[in-house]
């Protein structure tokens, strides 16, 4: 014979901690082992210095946070020099394609290999085919 628990007995997240700090705080009888989780998420091994080049003036500049060799976020830098106390900081300083460009690196349409005309391909596999 089975025994049934109450549904509340087995919510372990209702359950009251033990109370710390003269009653003040209470620990958490949960795990959080799901922390680690978030906590590697913004991880990284380094962070890099970049512009993001395809069409672009390079006039901003991002920190790019790296880890196992993948982008894994992106900020933007904020070190700019100071023009003066009479004029604006450029402070933040990157548009809306930049912010998005690390999505845009691992995008399984981007092109990864130049174009070439196939007029001009032809031509040029006609000509190595000369020479040989």
């Amino acid at each position: 014979m089975t025994r049934h628990v109450p549904v509340l007995q087995k919510l372990t997240y209702l359950k009251p901690g033990n109370k710390i700090n003269s009653g003040w705080t209470e620990e958490c009888p949960r795990p959080r082992e799901w922390e680690d989780l978030y906590r590697h998420r913004w991880g990284h091994d380094k962070i890099v210095r970049s512009t993001h080049g395809v069409n672009c003036t390079g006039s901003c500049s991002w920190k790019i946070y790296v880890k196992d060799g993948i982008i894994t976020w992106e900020t933007q830098q904020t070190d700019y020099p100071s023009l003066g106390p009479n004029f604006p900081e450029y402070e933040p300083r990157g548009c809306p394609r930049g912010a998005s460009y690390s999505w845009y690196i691992y995008s399984p349409v981007r092109v990864r290999y130049p174009y070439v005309r196939e007029e001009l391909l032809a031509l040029w596999r006609k000509e190595r085919d000369v020479k040989t």
